[in-house]
């Protein structure tokens, strides 16, 4: 083994040399990113910790209830580490009130070593697949419980691992627990040599990560439902959209109205510096583009009398509490291939969600909300139109598929306290050892 962790080490940290600079001039690092990674870094929290580590913006929204649960029970600090730069910005925005945010190690022996030596864990915890031989190894030598929560092994993992089985059981077994999505990934990790003893299926934690002030909530509706759903109109909601993607939903918006009558339609661009790029977009099409930040100042009835107008999301952090007015939503990233968002916002208020083809960054959430109906999902321009078209007209199909949002979060309800009560064992069992 330690003759496979040297090969590992030396091979790791040479593949991390060689591909340095295509991760810069991608842009998938900074200096700051890149010295944490080697080892430079600061404990400004304190010693023994509760590490958590997460691998980008799926995980980091995912942690929000438990770190508010373990917060209320322990009273360590906690360090967060993620390994993308999204990861980390979602992280800063979210959780530096109450614990350090930083850069994930390099997996070498001499830099997890430092890493440890800083900040002195009570115990690990990985969100969703992270197994790192050193660090597994290193953890372990000093008697520091690891713990995978939310488990799961994508195909295209799986198919890697399966090449270096015999080595992964060896570092896989290093984990104290092993608290998995569903039966399937229970069945791969086993697979790959996990103990039985240690792998629980404790379901999705991306199911309870949805937190809402409900007094913005109120103070939006009552703001913007009026301008929005003007007699009971329809709102249509089209959130996280990417350019090729706003393309298609004003042309299939602009079929509908002409042969449905009229319905209103909010578009929320995926990057907000994009807004003026959208409203010019709106203009081509023949709309008259307008700015939901205007709306309280600008807006009035003579507007709509003349043109049709399209409405844009150009506010930060709000596009939650939209989904919650809408009557039909479409969630963007999915049709133009740029890996999905996250669909279970406008499923937790029960509103009939269309996607697309492309969600990979969200398919563990896609499985169980295709598996209960409650989502529709389209292969292109022509799909979302027939789609759309039928949510408009059947308020049957919409009450339907508001009861089948509904029963996706009861089945998942309880993952949050199973995986809480993994972390807080384990927490109880290192300080009673230490």
């Amino acid at each position: 083994m330690k003759i496979l962790l040297f090969l590992y080490d030396c091979l790791f940290f040479l593949g991390f040399l060689a591909y340095l600079p295509v991760y810069i001039w991608r842009r998938k690092t900074t200096l700051k990113a890149l010295g944490q990674k080697l080892g430079w870094i600061k404990n400004t929290v304190g010693k023994e910790v509760i590490w958590i580590q997460v691998v980008s913006v799926g995980e980091a929204n995912a942690i929000g209830n438990l770190i508010r649960k373990i917060k209320e029970n322990y009273l360590a600090p906690i360090v967060i580490s993620t390994t993308t730069l999204t990861g980390n910005k979602v992280a800063r925005q979210k959780y530096s009130h109450c614990a350090q945010i930083v850069f994930f190690p390099l997996d070498t022996s001499w830099i997890v070593r430092h890493f440890i030596k800083v900040f002195r864990p009570i115990i690990f915890i990985a969100v969703e697949t992270e197994i790192w031989p050193n660090l597994f190894s290193q953890l372990q030598k000093k008697k520091i419980p690891i713990l995978i929560i939310n488990g799961r092994i994508s195909d295209r993992a799986f198919k890697r691992y399966k090449l270096i089985k015999p080595f992964l059981a060896k570092i896989i077994n290093k984990c104290d627990y092993i608290a998995v999505q569903n039966q399937m990934y229970k069945k791969r990790f086993t697979y790959l040599g996990a103990d039985k003893e240690k792998i629980i299926v404790s379901g999705n934690m991306k199911f309870e990560s949805i937190i809402i002030d409900q007094q913005i909530a109120l103070t939006i509706k009552n703001s913007y439902e009026p301008v929005l759903k003007p007699g009971g109109s329809l709102l249509f909601v089209a959130g996280c959209t990417h350019p090729a993607e706003e393309e298609i939903l004003l042309q299939v918006y602009q079929d509908i109205t002409e042969s449905s009558g009229d319905f209103k339609f909010l578009i929320a661009p995926r990057h907000p510096e994009r807004v003026n790029q959208v409203a010019r977009l709106i203009r081509s099409k023949g709309f008259l583009p307008f700015k939901i930040s205007q709306v309280p100042e600008y807006f009035s009835e003579d507007i709509t009398k003349k043109r049709k107008i399209v409405f844009i999301l150009d506010t930060i952090g709000e596009l939650i509490y939209f989904y919650g007015l809408a009557d039909i939503c479409f969630v963007g990233g999915s049709l133009s291939a740029n890996g999905g968002h996250n669909i279970l916002e406008p499923i937790y208020f029960g509103k009939p969600t269309i996607f697309g083809p492309h969600m990979d960054n969200f398919l563990d959430v896609e499985e169980v909300v295709l598996e209960k109906g409650a989502g529709l999902k389209v292969a292109d321009r022509q799909e979302l139109r027939q789609a759309l078209m039928r949510l408009v007209k059947d308020e049957a199909l919409r009450k339907n598929l508001n009861h089948k949002c509904q029963e996706v979060f009861q089945q998942e309800r309880k993952s949050l306290e199973k995986n809480l009560g993994i972390v807080l064992q384990s927490l109880k069992k290192s300080t009673h050892d230490a």
